[in-house]
């Protein structure tokens, strides 16, 4: 089990489905994160602005307020509200224009469900490298 790279990075987790916020909770903060999750994606805009993570991660195919729209809104918002918070997708639907429509969205990167924690957690280690560097608490600017 690899640890997280710049450990403890603040990350959240968007996901409706609970099995996987737990899931996936547990996996990251096994792994040396700080993790909350959230179930919807106007929930997810409030943690951003006032809890500042170093990453979002987040479903795709959620009601009401898809994974789409929560990205599109969130990089409208000013940086000091979460605006350049690096964000992974998560999709079971995961064909290259799958990838490309959530890329052109605003994501940074595509994990894939259901989700391979290795696999996520070089995305997060990728993404914290390409957005490079720590945070003033020890945390990189984004993950994978």
């Amino acid at each position: 089990m690899s640890p997280l790279p710049h450990a403890p990075l603040k990350l959240l987790v968007v996901d409706d489905d609970p099995n996987t916020r737990e899931l996936l909770r547990d996996a990251l903060e096994i792994r040396g994160a700080c993790v909350r999750a959230s179930a919807t994606a106007n929930e997810a805009q409030q943690l951003l602005a006032v809890w500042h993570p170093d990453l979002m991660i987040s479903d795709i195919g959620m009601p009401c307020v898809d994974g789409y729209e929560l990205i599109r809104r969130v990089r409208h918002l000013p940086a000091a509200q979460g605006g350049t918070t690096p964000a992974i997708a998560c999709t079971g639907h995961a064909r290259t224009e799958d990838r490309a429509r959530a890329i052109c969205a605003g994501y940074d990167a595509v994990v894939a469900k259901p989700v391979d924690l290795d696999v996520l957690i070089d995305t997060i280690a990728h993404v914290a490298g390409v957005r490079g560097g720590a945070s003033d608490e020890g945390a990189p600017d984004g993950g994978a």
